[in-house]
């Protein structure tokens, strides 16, 4: 044990040391030489970099920002951060990619940008800053993207005809609340945001459509998060410059066209009930103030980083590492979690994904506690 957490603190040294001589960022370039989806996919790269300035009101402020970009299983365990000591803010973000007919050297485009930016809130708290600026929402960085890909991207020839003949797009602002809109989404919907797929957020409306960003905003000051690092974070689900060029293309003037392929799969249950990467008993404030036990089963899951994840998640509270699955763990379950009334209901998180993972519920009402990640009873699942 003492070796174990000898190296969490060399690794704790090693990232501060990475922060403190990373470049500083304060321009995000992007080579106009380009053209079509290498250009955008260049848009793409900044894409971040510009979304949280817009996201905090930033842009005459001469703050570092470090964009991150993260592999999926990574940026899932991720945390957005600052430091205003030394004059930094790091977002994280991953992509989704489409592979299809695309004149890229790859065949696949950059679909949708997962990102987790700082708020205005906790940068204004932090860099002590005094505007009367408001805190920005993922549809103005989307409609930014979608700008640059209609005014910098396309040619004019490209840009006459997708405005006089393509089906147009619009966006929902994620912060709206009925009768403006009553499709908008419930920024403080909590863990459910990370399941939601995109593709459900586009709607029609004869020749317009509409995407609606799918955001959380958890706000600085949220008395029911105590983990500073989950506090101040604005989530946003994006298209990327390379998905709004194949719109304005191709896509646009097709007769029913599909904006974003759906990514998930139906789930009818997890990919696996025992990974043999061991489980996590945990309690979480994020996941509606509830005692779990996590079975990690997706295939990008190993028994090092379950470990890991399960140490050093700041969404887990109390947490205990076992090598065992949750079905050998009913003792210390029991024990464990107050009200315990055996297995009552299996949460799929990520379904069929590689970072899917399972939560285990042993409390009544367990379909409330789920958090809008695919349920199940044990029944179901043979348990």
């Amino acid at each position: 044990m003492k070796n174990f957490f000898l190296g969490l603190l060399i690794l704790l040294l090693l990232a501060i040391t990475i922060q403190c001589t990373k470049p500083l960022t304060f321009t995000c370039e992007v080579d106009t030489s380009k053209t079509g989806y290498e250009l955008a996919g260049a848009y793409d790269d900044c894409l971040v970099w510009n979304a949280q300035q817009t996201m905090t009101n930033i842009e005459k402020k001469d703050i570092d920002i470090r964009a991150t970009k993260l592999p999926l299983l990574e940026f899932s365990g991720s945390y957005a951060v600052l430091n205003a000591a030394e004059n930094w803010i790091q977002p994280f973000y991953t992509f989704i990619t489409e592979t299809g007919a695309y004149p890229t050297p790859s065949a696949s485009i950059n679909n949708v940008v997962l990102t987790k930016l700082k708020s205005k809130d906790s940068v204004d708290a932090a860099f002590k800053i005094s505007d009367n600026e408001p805190q920005g929402i993922c549809a103005d960085v989307q409609q930014q993207v979608y700008d640059t890909v209609l005014n910098n991207v396309l040619t004019k020839e490209q840009r006459d005809k997708y405005l006089s003949q393509g089906k147009q797009l619009s966006f929902i602002p994620d912060d709206a609340q009925p009768p403006l809109s009553d499709k908008t989404n419930p920024v403080n919907n909590g863990s459910a945001w990370l399941s939601v797929d995109p593709a459900t957020k586009v709607t029609r409306d004869g020749n317009k459509f509409y995407y609606e960003p799918w955001s959380l905003y958890v706000k600085f000051d949220d008395p029911n998060i105590s983990d500073d690092r989950l506090r101040g974070v604005r989530y946003c689900k994006l298209l990327s410059h390379q998905a709004l060029l194949s719109w304005m293309l191709e896509k646009s003037f097709e007769e029913n066209p599909v904006l974003i392929t759906p990514s998930k799969p139906v789930c009818d249950g997890p990919s696996s009930l025992d990974s043999g990467n061991g489980s996590c008993l945990f309690y979480s404030e994020l996941y509606g103030n509830n005692y779990f036990c996590a079975d990690y089963t997706g295939p990008g899951f190993t028994p090092e980083n379950t470990k890991e994840k399960c140490n050093t998640n700041a969404a887990y509270k109390n947490q205990v590492y076992s090598t065992a699955p949750c079905s050998a763990r009913t003792e210390e379950i029991a024990a464990y979690i107050p009200g315990y009334q055996g297995l009552t209901g299996i949460c799929v998180v990520h379904c069929k994904e590689t970072n899917e993972f399972i939560l285990n519920i042993y409390n009544s009402d367990p379909e409330s506690r789920c958090g809008g990640f695919d349920f199940f009873t044990p029944a179901q699942l043979g348990k």
